[in-house]
């Protein structure tokens, strides 16, 4: 994967309770992430992308639409023309959520959508619940996998994040690239996932997002825990 470096993704995707929710934010983390050495960003949406692309020249962008608006649930890229707006926006990978059973839900199909997305020119990351899925999706024109939709949304039935189990059989299996992604919030997390194999390794909440790290430390602070 020429466009990405092996190494660490930082998403910049801000969670409900970040204070760092406009694009403004984003272009500024994406400062602080290039000079902590990561080798590209996620962001959500075109107005991220362009405000990424114009505050850090050269920096490769990954770009997903979180979306409700079809189908009446979220995700990660749900139609052809949201992968539209962030190709013009100036996207380097675009990604979607690669879950077959999801897709049909919204009356889509997971190959079709894929191949759509791929005929835009721009590499396609498709974030995927298992193999199978992974499977459909490279022979549909992904050249990047990940665990990306692990745990969004919250699942009951998920199990403990993050899923290394699932990186490791992506790498033996998918036949491209692949990115761990989601629940990784420790250096050795990380660690772990690149000594599977992984091509990179997204980090979120756990550089980006200060409401989550301070509750962190509150908890294990707390006295009157125990």
């Amino acid at each position: 994967m020429n466009l990405i470096p092996r190494g660490l993704i930082v998403s910049l995707t801000p969670s409900p309770l970040s204070p760092w929710q406009h694009v403004e934010d984003i272009a500024r983390l994406a400062h602080a992430a290039r000079a902590g050495g990561a080798v590209a960003v996620k962001v959500d949406g075109p107005d991220a992308v362009r405000a990424v692309k114009r505050a850090v020249p050269g920096f490769p962008v990954l770009a997903v639409s979180i979306d409700g608006s079809h189908g009446g649930v979220v995700r990660i890229t749900p139609t052809l023309a949201h992968a539209t707006a962030l190709v013009e926006a100036g996207a380097d990978v675009l990604e979607l959520e690669a879950d077959s059973a999801a897709r049909r839900q919204d009356g889509q199909d997971l190959a079709e959508l894929v191949a759509s997305f791929a005929a835009l020119g721009r590499p396609v990351k498709a974030g995927v619940p298992g193999i199978d899925d992974a499977r459909t999706a490279v022979r549909a024109g992904a050249t990047i996998v990940s665990s990306s939709t692990m745990g969004y949304p919250a699942k009951a039935d998920s199990g403990p994040l993050p899923d290394l189990g699932l990186v490791e059989r992506l790498v033996a299996e998918a036949g491209v690239p692949v990115v761990a992604e989601r629940g990784y919030s420790t250096p050795a997390e990380a660690r772990a996932a690149m000594d599977l194999g992984a091509h990179a390794v997204v980090i979120g909440s756990a550089i980006t997002d200060p409401v989550w790290l301070t509750s962190r430390f509150t908890t294990a602070t707390d006295t009157r825990a125990g």
